[in-house]
């Protein structure tokens, strides 16, 4: 067992060895798209492609167990913002068809809530600049907004207008009114 379990972790190595000269930078965007197995469960699927489309941004977060952690295996992810480091971290606002939450990975409790509202809670979402990155802030009907620092406005603008979109009754593109 031991000799198999070294084996793997050889085989690990190696792959993330090729990975790197396959792709060198761009490795974690290329690892977004591979395809998954017939395993993963909606949740992590429509993550993982909502991910994807950070891959032009300059991060890195560990989020293997993150749908399983934060998200229902039925839940499906509509699109996700990258804030600014934070406590050796990238904290995420994830915008699901049924609520939008704030997470950010800690050492001691992998992937924890800070913040999160369902989609009927929600108000309205801009990005608001400031002298350094800026803040997308979701606005909700109770309670204090949701807010992530980020430094780039790019993708958190298109979160932000998703979000108003989806508040204003409209649908994510590609999904249609049942």
């Amino acid at each position: 067992m031991v000799s198999s379990r070294r084996e793997k972790l050889r085989a690990a190595l190696q792959l993330q060895r090729e990975m790197r000269e396959r792709y060198g930078d761009d490795v974690e965007a290329a690892m977004a798209q591979l395809p998954l197995t017939g395993s993963a469960t909606r949740a992590e699927q429509t993550y993982r492609a909502a991910m994807a489309r950070n891959s032009s941004q300059r991060f890195s977060v560990n989020d293997a167990i993150l749908p399983e952690r934060v998200l229902q295996p039925d839940e499906t992810v509509l699109d996700v913002a990258v804030g600014s480091l934070s406590s050796d971290t990238f904290p995420l606002v994830l915008v699901t068809d049924r609520r939008i939450l704030l997470t950010i990975d800690q050492p001691w409790r992998r992937w924890r809530i800070l913040r999160e509202a369902p989609s009927a809670e929600v108000l309205s979402a801009e990005v608001e600049p400031r002298l350094l990155g800026g803040r997308l802030r979701v606005r909700l009907r109770q309670g204090k907004d949701i807010v992530l620092k980020v430094g780039a406005y790019e993708r958190p603008k298109e979160v932000a207008a998703l979000i108003r979109r989806l508040a204003d009754g409209g649908h994510a593109p590609g999904r249609e009114e049942s």
